[in-house]
């Protein structure tokens, strides 16, 4: 379950020089206090604290690879001018000495959408690279919040090194009226915030921040997205906004757009590609936003890598690094394609829009890559598996999503035991999840295809067994609880099915005249048994089965699938501030005969 906020009392929150009204209330989240104004004023979501620690942690990991990273460019520098120091008989830098010189690399974040500056005050408190962040938000009234925080969290007069503790007396009664004898304030230029502190704030349009921040010596190092809904709007913006090598953190809370099949026109519009309507649809959605930032970012002859991807209760988030490099940039053709997906019983064929075939060059070592057109099309009219019609999504993001290195960086630095997170076992195995995942497209879900077979599903183990035993490769899926990953065809998933029947028959009569069932079903063998490819081994256990289905013995605490943490919950109502105005639309004719009443109106007054 996720953590409850702490909230804290009047009293404590007065003791920082703030005073809150009836219709306010403060709490505490980590290291972070804040005072939370009106609905109406900045929008806060308590459950999205998962999405907060996860990416806290995330760019402390980015952080320490960069700094590595900068610091072998560094030590091969220094010793490239050891080299020709010593061809001129000078004296070399010692190594101990290079590096004691070195400097950990100070980087900055744009957090372009910041409400409360909740974020941005745990990342300066928690992040111990960060050099500066600048909180930016359209709204006056948020602007006002985040000052009002950031006097809250960084009194002057104190060191920012300290981790101010506000008294937690009273914690259990919600902040709902003022101290006697407190005076509010009204004016958020009177609130004093410590003079180094590493947080600046800013009011203004977020695309337009960005787009002032386009040239190399202004970029941000980490630029962080979390809209209430579609990142779409920032997508190009923010490609080019952030640094070489920097790191572009992504929400998306659409996934009715994103892993639906009612809006494919809007997802097209917002994401340049079309959802898909199978189980599988939110490794689709992580997809088809992954495809929308890598054509962003392709337009300036840049690239992506992705480093986590993730599909989170209501919302996706992403993080990916950008680099530039036009020659890179070519590859992503043979990266993206189109998937065919069957209506009925969701066997899948994919389409790449491009090819890129790589050969050794012996003399630099460097392989060459010659590209071209993908040949097509993957599949027939009809699927060969149950005798649907295809429909088609994406195009979308085929290459890896997942980047186990960094994972285990995310892991390794959760194990140092530096950094506390309320979600931590959350944390543990969501990322361990999803460093497990095969690099291969999409899930598939026992239930979901016993249901098509309309037979008994099967316990998990044995199905992992039988491929395993059969010569694939098998693993979690961090989207959905109970669901697989397999580089084998979907035929071969649907065999295994059919092989399960023989032990376990389906009632004939659940066989509907054109359902998937009978579909899948219409294969049969003289004994008329349905026929399969290859005989599974259920029955032996495979060594690796048990690690796939419950981790490494270090993980047997991480929780890899959350269970819903409260009533009602979802992505939360806008704040008032951030809706835009509503306007209904009329046909033409409706307009006309509007007119002309307005005329007939005018004719008869008197």
């Amino acid at each position: 379950m996720a953590p409850e906020p702490i909230l804290l009392s009047a009293d404590a929150v007065a003791k920082r020089g703030i005073h809150i009204k009836s219709n306010e209330s403060a709490f505490r989240e980590n290291s972070a206090t804040i005072v939370m104004p009106s609905k109406e004023a900045a929008f806060l979501n308590p459950v999205q604290e998962f999405n907060r620690d996860l990416s806290t942690l995330a760019i402390i990991a980015w952080s320490q690879i960069l700094d590595r990273e900068k610091k072998q460019r560094y030590i091969a520098h220094m010793e490239t001018r050891n080299a020709k120091r010593a061809k001129r008989g000078e004296p070399e830098t010692k190594r101990a000495k290079i590096d004691e010189d070195y400097r950990s690399y100070k980087f900055t974040i744009l957090e372009a959408l910041s409400a409360t500056g909740l974020r941005s005050i745990r990342y300066a408190k928690e992040i111990p690279l960060l050099g500066s962040i600048l909180a930016n938000d359209l709204s006056h009234s948020a602007v006002q919040a985040m000052r009002r925080n950031l006097a809250l969290n960084f009194p002057p007069g104190r060191p920012l090194e300290e981790v101010a503790e506000l008294q937690t007396e009273n914690a259990g009664e919600a902040a709902t009226k003022e101290p006697q004898g407190s005076k509010e304030v009204s004016n958020t230029n009177d609130l004093q915030i410590h003079p180094d502190c590493k947080v600046h704030v800013n009011q203004g349009d977020a695309i337009a921040l960005m787009y002032e921040h386009r040239e190399p010596s202004k970029r941000f190092d980490v630029v962080d997205l979390d809209p209430y809904g579609t990142a779409a709007p920032f997508l190009d913006a923010a490609v080019q906004s952030v640094a070489d090598g920097g790191l572009l953190c992504v929400t998306c809370t659409d996934l009715a757009v994103l892993a639906g099949h009612n809006y494919p026109e809007k997802c097209w519009s917002l994401y340049g590609g079309v959802s898909v309507k199978a189980e599988y649809s939110h490794e689709v959605a992580l997809r088809l936003v992954l495809h929308a930032i890598a054509t962003a970012a392709g337009r300036y002859g840049r690239y992506i890598q992705p480093l986590l991807s993730l599909s989170i209760d209501f919302y996706l988030r992403v993080f990916v690094r950008v680099w530039t490099r036009p020659e890179t940039v070519k590859l992503n053709a043979s990266k993206t394609g189109l998937v065919y997906s069957c209506g009925k019983c969701s066997d899948f064929h994919i389409q790449p829009m491009g090819r890129a075939t790589s050969t050794p060059n012996v003399k630099t070592g460097v392989p060459n890559v010659k590209f071209g057109s993908a040949a097509g099309p993957p599949t027939d009219m009809r699927c060969s598996e149950c005798g649907g019609s295809f429909h088609v999504g994406g195009p979308m993001w085929f290459g890896p999503i997942q980047d186990a290195d960094f994972c285990d960086e995310i892991l390794e630095t959760l194990d140092s035991g530096k950094h506390a997170f309320g979600t931590e076992a959350r944390i543990r195995g969501m990322v361990s999840t999803a460093r497990d995942e095969l690099d291969a497209p999409f899930y598939f879900h026992p239930a979901k295809v016993a249901g098509l077979f309309h037979c008994t599903s099967p316990p998990l183990a044995p199905v992992v067994h039988a491929l395993l035993n059969a010569g694939f490769e098998v693993s979690r899926s961090h989207c959905v609880a109970g669901s697989i990953k397999t580089n084998a065809p979907r035929g071969e998933v649907y065999d295994l099915f059919r092989s399960w029947i023989k032990e376990h028959p389906v009632n004939p009569e659940r066989l509907k005249e054109g359902s998937a069932a009978q579909g899948l079903l219409s294969r049969r063998n003289e004994d008329g048994t349905p026929a399969t490819r290859r005989a599974f081994d259920y029955e032996t256990p495979n060594e690796r089965t048990e690690a796939i289905l419950n981790g490494a013995p270090s993980e047997k605490h991480a929780v890899r699938y959350q269970m819903n943490p409260q009533a009602n919950w979802g992505p939360g109502t806008a704040a008032k501030g951030h809706r835009k105005k509503q306007h209904r639309s009329f046909a033409p004719e409706e307009i006309a005969r509007r007119a002309q009443e307005m005329k007939e109106q005018e004719r008869t007054k008197p």
